[in-house]
């Protein structure tokens, strides 16, 4: 009934702001200008309003410890909400306010629910989260990072939204399988928020998710990840990350590209993340193929969904042990690179056939 309900808001909300943009427009259209940007239509960012009033919606006929937890979520999600929804509206937030704000919303939920993560099964660090204050910390730029990794992925139709629902069906399945019902409500309930948003988002691009939804989500199952060892301990930290494998991965590589080349910042944005790569690549190909260019941007969208995919599985047959989640997530890992190295090689031959 929760998930009904907030999908159904969540959809109706983000059909309203798409027949109703040319009186919001001038706040909420996203600017066509920039490395990652790959649309040419006047389009809203705001798709984080239908999310958080789907979220909202939800929470209202949830019940029981189900609710009190999803409470204790939004309300704590507030900061990354609110300074993503500004960035959305006056385009004027620095990436270090918001990133602030998300750890924020992290430090406020591990303050107010109690959950942090006190293991990631390593001795040495395992020891320093045995420490309250070290813990409470740890877990908020853990929160932080993970909710901008997700903003990060976010640049084409249903590239994030559906990515994150994969992701929260996987973390759903993993709460089935060692029976955690709350948990499983959580995963599910969101899921189906953001499926709402996804139908209007996917194919046609008919409102972007936007900072406030990005941030908001990202935290959200960062969150989960943070929840799920801590409830069932039997669960290492391991597969939460196993969980978030794609997202997590596509940051770290970017910050190590960024941080060993001459010509970029740490901070800037680029286009050279695999969906980037792949858009001008694979899906331009099968753009071509099918006679459809508009299509190159959704197809990109479904190549990735490959990688979330993959962890979606691996969580399923893999084991709740540290050493079966790092194995597993060795595959996505090096799936990422073996694809990305692919690409790079063939666009490289491309351009020296041309030459």
């Amino acid at each position: 009934m929760a998930g009904l309900s907030g999908f159904a808001i969540t959809f109706a909300l983000g059909v309203i702001l798409v027949l109703t943009k040319r009186y919001h427009g001038r706040f909420s259209f996203d600017s066509s200008e920039g490395v990652q940007k790959f649309h040419t239509a006047a389009t809203p960012r705001v798709g984080g309003i239908a999310i958080a009033l789907g979220y909202l919606a939800a929470w209202g006929v949830m019940e029981g410890d189900a609710k009190d937890l999803f409470g204790i979520i939004g309300l704590a999600g507030l900061p990354a909400l609110a300074f993503g929804l500004a960035e959305d509206i006056t385009k004027k937030v620095s990436v270090r306010i918001r990133l602030i704000a998300t750890i924020l919303s992290g430090m406020i939920f591990a303050l107010l629910s109690g959950y942090t993560i006190n293991s990631v099964d390593l001795w040495g660090v395992d020891y320093l989260l045995a420490v309250p204050v070290i813990a409470i910390a740890f877990t908020a730029f853990a929160v932080g990072g993970v909710a901008n990794a997700i903003n990060l992925i976010d640049g084409f139709h249903g590239l994030a939204s559906g990515t994150l629902v994969i992701t929260l069906l996987a973390f759903a399945l993993v709460g089935w399988r060692v029976e955690d019902g709350t948990f499983v409500i959580l995963a599910l309930t969101m899921a189906a928020v953001v499926f709402g948003f996804f139908l209007v988002n996917f194919p046609l691009g008919k409102l972007f998710l936007g900072d406030a939804g990005a941030y908001f989500t990202g935290y959200f199952v960062a969150i989960l990840a943070v929840m799920l060892p801590v409830r069932n301990p039997e669960i290492s930290p391991w597969v939460s990350l196993l969980i978030l494998g794609y997202p997590v991965t596509e940051t770290i590589v970017s910050i190590v590209r960024r941080a060993t080349s001459h010509n970029a910042h740490p901070g800037e944005p680029d286009s050279a993340h695999l969906h980037h790569i792949v858009h001008r690549n694979w899906a331009k190909s099968v753009a071509t193929i099918i006679h459809r260019p508009a299509s190159q941007n959704y197809i990109t969208s479904i190549f990735m969904w490959v990688l979330p995919l993959i962890t979606l599985v691996s969580v399923q047959f893999c084991g709740f042990e540290a050493s079966s989640a790092l194995l597993c997530l060795s595959i996505v890992v090096v799936f990422y690179l073996t694809t990305y190295r692919a690409i790079i090689l063939r666009e490289t031959s491309s351009k020296q056939r041309i030459l």
